[in-house]
Formats: structure tokens, sequence, C-alpha cells
């Protein structure tokens, strides 16, 4: 037998030390991919922060701004109605005792509620017709949403997930300018303060519906300005926003 034509196979050594770059290989690789994940997660959980955000911020804002709103007539031999159930029934709210959750409730003639609900009628009389008023009280519930109870409804309902905490001030215009002059937490009930009140100020703290989204906890400002080490691996975000009551107006205005 020729000695050049003998096969010849890998020894064991060549064996292990092909296995040991292989196993070296994969477990870059997975390392990549398990990296790659956890930036996409994180990523994905911060833009669903922003959104939740934004819309919370929106629907808040929509419903304070038509606060004290009065259907006006289209009868010609009418004039313009004021809002009838008196300036300070417009906006309530309650203050959260020991840091909990604020809440706000707001008022304005319209025929559905913050759920979409027809309103009960007949409702207010003004002059050309009894009109709908839409009662809306939105707050965070235990499960961490956004959730609103309109009267047209009796269970409440979430709106936005991931509200961790919602604080709300109330700017009080003291000089009749329709300016406020100073903001504070939500009066007592019935207080003539609320007469007052001519804008919104809300805080509103978001956080990631999965954890571990980061390394290790992180530390955040809540909306009285704390710094706080969370207690978990979730993203957090403040979202703030000013909204100034559009209706709230000590004069009837001329019709347009």
């Amino acid at each position: 037998m020729n000695c050049c034509n003998r096969q010849h196979g890998f020894t064991l050594v060549e064996i292990l030390v092909a296995l040991t770059i292989s196993l070296f290989l994969v477990a870059g690789i997975l390392q990549i991919f398990l990296n790659s994940k956890q930036t996409y997660r994180a990523q994905d959980g911060l833009s669903r922060i922003q959104e939740n955000g934004r819309s919370a911020i929106d629907i808040l804002g929509s419903n304070i701004r038509q606060t004290g709103y009065a259907a006006i007539s289209t009868s010609t031999t009418s004039g313009y109605s004021k809002f009838t159930d008196g300036a300070g029934t417009a906006i309530t709210g309650t203050e959260g005792a020991s840091g909990a959750t604020d809440d706000i409730t707001v008022s304005f003639d319209s025929t559905t509620d913050c759920l979409g609900s027809a309103t009960p009628t007949p409702g207010v009389a003004v002059p050309g017709g009894d009109v709908q008023r839409a009662i809306n009280r939105f707050f965070a519930d235990a499960n961490n949403n956004l959730a609103c109870l309109g009267n047209g409804n009796v269970v409440p309902q979430p709106l936005i997930e991931g509200v961790e905490d919602m604080q709300i001030w109330y700017g009080v215009d003291t000089d009749g300018d329709q300016t406020a002059n100073t903001y504070v937490v939500a009066p007592a009930a019935g207080s003539s303060t609320w007469n007052n009140v001519v804008s919104v100020r809300i805080c509103l703290l978001l956080r990631s519906v999965q954890d571990n989204l980061v390394d290790q906890p992180l530390t955040y400002q809540n909306c009285n300005g704390t710094q706080t080490t969370a207690g978990d691996r979730r993203l957090r975000r403040l979202f703030t926003a000013t909204f100034n009551l559009r209706n709230r107006i000590n004069s009837s205005p001329a019709l347009f």
C-alpha cells in the first residue's frame, strides 16, 4: 500500500480546540442577541411610556379646558347662558392623603361623558331648552391606570395604563384678572376658593408596564420634587402640563 494515499483524521486535541473556539463564538453571538433584545425591550418600554403620557395629558387637557362650558342656544331671541350650577361646582378635586394620588372632577354641558356614554337628560334648563351635562371624575386607580367615572356610567373604566401617581395644583386668581396668582392643592369641599380657580397644573408619573428593563433600580424625581429610588427595575418618566379654564369668565362674553 502506498503510504502517500493513507487518509488522516483530526486528532482529539484538534477537536477539543475547535469545540472551544466554537463555544466562544456561540457565547459571543448569544450575548449580542441578549443585549439587543434587552435594548429593544427598554426602548419599547420608553416609547410606550411616552405614548401613554401624551395620551393621558391630552385626555385630561381636553376635559379640563371644557370646564364650565355652557351650551349656547341657537335661538335669536335668547341670550348667552352662563354655567348655571355656579362657578364652584364646575371643578372640584381631592388631595390624596399621605402622598396618595389626587383626583379631579370637571363638569360641562355635553351629550356624552368621558367614556362616551350619554349623559342624563333632561339636564339643566337654559334659554332655548334643557341641556345635558357631563360630570367626569379622573383618578389613578389601584392598578396604576388613569381611570374615569362619568355620570353616564356607574363603574369607572381604565383609560391609560402605567400611571403610578397623579398630583394636581389649582391656579387661583386673587385679583380678578383671570390669571392665576398662586397654585394650591385642592381646597376643601365647598370652599369659596373653587370660585377663583382659573387654571389646573397636573403632574403624572408614568412607569413601564414591564419590569426588569434596566440593570438596577433607577433613582427618579417624583411629582413633589423628591428623589426616590425605585423598588423595581421599571422605567419612569414625569409629564407635567398646565391648562387654563377657558370658560371661567366673570362676565358673559359676546356671541360671535
